[in-house]
């Protein structure tokens, strides 16, 4: 084996592989460089957006809480005793102007069994905008005055009815039972 002479001054060494992996590993820095950027930018964009959207909530807000406090201002003058007492009246009025007599007389007459004659109708206007309606009559038998009771239980537009007096037969009461009962009366059916 014969041997040649080297004649480099330092010995051979191959760095392609570094140089190879030392520009792959720039290129990958310099491309998550440019994805930071460009998430940093974008970040910062939305940031700016969020920061006009907050100057704008909250010049609405201080908006909003001046037309509040006017508004409270406003109802702590209106005096509301007063105006509870004319909105009670006013809503008795709109449930007397409600009441249809000839729907009333219709729905009556139509619940009314045959053996019972109603001698007395007064109507009344409950808190609830319900008419409470007072009846007075007389019945055949007291079979006649419970059918007439259980007709209203049944009935949509009637409830609640509650019997005020009832009186049998007697040597002063010879018409038959006399009875008293006020029933609500819903003109539009029951809620």
């Amino acid at each position: 084996m014969i041997r040649r002479p080297n004649l480099a001054a330092r010995p051979f060494e191959n760095v392609r592989p570094v140089w190879v992996a030392g520009g792959a590993l720039a290129l990958a820095a310099l491309l998550l460089t440019a994805a930071s950027l460009a998430d940093f930018f974008s970040a910062r964009g939305r940031e700016r957006a969020a920061t006009a959207s907050l100057a704008s909530l909250r010049a609405r807000r201080t908006e909003l809480a001046a037309k509040v406090e006017a508004t409270n201002r406003t109802l702590a003058a209106v005096a509301w005793k007063k105006l509870a007492g004319e909105t009670s009246s006013l809503e008795e009025v709109v449930a007397r102007r409600r009441l249809v007599w000839s729907q009333l007389l219709a729905d009556l007459e139509r619940v009314v069994p045959w053996d019972v004659r109603l001698v007395s109708i007064n109507p009344s206007i409950a808190k609830d905008g319900s008419l409470q309606i007072g009846l007075q009559g007389l019945a055949t038998s007291r079979e006649a005055w419970l059918r007439l009771l259980a007709a209203l239980l049944e009935d949509s537009r009637f409830s609640n009815p509650v019997p005020r007096s009832e009186e049998a037969p007697s040597a002063r009461n010879a018409l038959g039972y006399q009875f008293s009962l006020t029933v609500r009366y819903w003109p539009e059916g029951r809620p």
